[in-house]
């Protein structure tokens, strides 16, 4: 233990961060009340209180503080502690398995790092204004045809000094602040000026729409005047909201996902799977889809537990008739055991990573010239 920690001290100066390391449950918490770090690497086994434990305490203090989970355990283990801690509402930068490799760790860091050096309120703004964040699009294909459906809009940040900032670091910093609504209408934006040019695919494009945006911007109301000023088919347009946000907020948000569905547009709950979902509103929300999350997706394949949990969820959606999309399909070894578990629809590294606006048309005919020749 001691050992760990101090060389997690070591990299995270040569970092450039201010280290306190400590091993004693009371003397954790009273330097995170005293000292307000920005960032804490949190072992799993702590002495005298487990990493859960203090998971837990940090989400009662509202803590802020981006938290990198280290442990020995399973991968699997990691997994579950990442999405116990972001169901509190806390800020998860990851998880790395020990024994720790040094480069690992120090590109974590790092990456945590530059992002908080430039994620001021001012610096997000900045970053819209100069139309430095930026739409990719990967494709979503049915599992029965090959037929590619869709392509999903995802949002990427071109940092002029720091490069590609990821999204996992920049969109819970825009949904801090009300800047997640200009963000909102910028991806909307661009999204359909990008689905206008994609008419004749007869695809449709999915766009992720976060909670916050639902108290302040009427989401129904400016989809439905985008199409009509692109000229676009409302119902080639998919709206994305995380499983916890449509059952946590089902008041406001579900009247506006139930007036979207009534105009036509697609429906879809993200990151199935993460959050706590009870049958009743489930069945009550006004879906047409439900999208596992990767983190199920990924280890589908030689992990028990999460290959009956993925074959569970897309039973579960079928029999409230919902469509099912598996996102996160990495091999082909996984797409056909999806096939065989009857999901919908696949989405993935395995049929292509996220591409830019301009490759897209070319990437559709090439790809769709390959599923002629195959079912030919």
């Amino acid at each position: 233990m001691p050992a760990s920690s101090a060389t997690i001290g070591r990299i995270a100066r040569g970092c450039g961060y201010d280290t306190i390391i400590t091993t004693d449950a009371d003397d954790s918490r009273a330097r995170v009340q005293s000292w307000n770090p920005s960032v804490i690497v949190l072992d799993l086994n702590m002495p005298q209180m487990d990493g859960h434990q203090m998971m837990t305490w940090l989400a009662e203090h509202l803590c802020k503080a981006r938290i990198l989970i280290v442990s020995g355990r399973e991968q699997e283990l990691l997994r579950e502690a990442e999405q116990f801690g972001r169901g509190l509402g806390l800020s998860i930068a990851g998880s790395i398995q020990k024994p720790l490799r040094v480069e690992g760790l120090r590109a974590v860091l790092r990456e945590i790092y530059v992002a908080a050096g430039i994620l001021s309120p001012q610096d997000l703004s900045k970053a819209l204004e100069n139309r430095e964040i930026r739409l990719e699009y990967q494709p979503q294909i049915d599992m029965r045809s090959g037929i590619v459906i869709g392509f999903e809009a995802l949002a990427r940040w071109d940092h002029p000094l720091h490069g590609p900032i990821p999204p996992a670091v920049f969109i819970p910093d825009l949904e801090a602040h009300e800047i997640i609504n200009d963000f909102t209408l910028h991806v909307l934006d661009l999204a359909m000026q990008d689905a206008r040019k994609w008419q004749d695919l007869n695809v449709r494009i999915s766009i992720n729409v976060s909670a916050a945006n639902f108290s302040k911007l009427h989401i129904d109301e400016i989809v439905e005047k985008k199409c009509l000023e692109t000229g676009i088919d409302i119902s080639r347009i998919t709206i994305e909201v995380t499983e916890s946000a449509a059952v946590e907020n089902t008041g406001q948000i579900a009247s506006c996902l139930e007036r979207l569905h009534k105009l036509g547009a697609q429906v879809s709950i993200d990151d199935f799977g993460t959050g706590f979902s009870s049958l009743i509103k489930l069945h009550e929300l006004p879906c047409a889809e439900l999208k596992i999350d990767k983190s199920f997706v990924e280890n589908c394949i030689g992990n028990q537990r999460s290959s009956i949990l993925v074959q569970a969820m897309i039973d579960l959606g079928h029999s409230l008739n919902k469509r099912v999309v598996a996102e996160g399909v990495e091999n082909e070894r996984t797409m056909r055991q999806l096939d065989a578990w009857s999901c919908d629809i696949a989405q993935g590294f395995h049929i292509s990573k996220s591409m830019p606006p301009n490759l897209v048309e070319k990437w559709f005919e090439e790809y769709a010239s390959q599923v002629r020749d195959e079912w030919s």
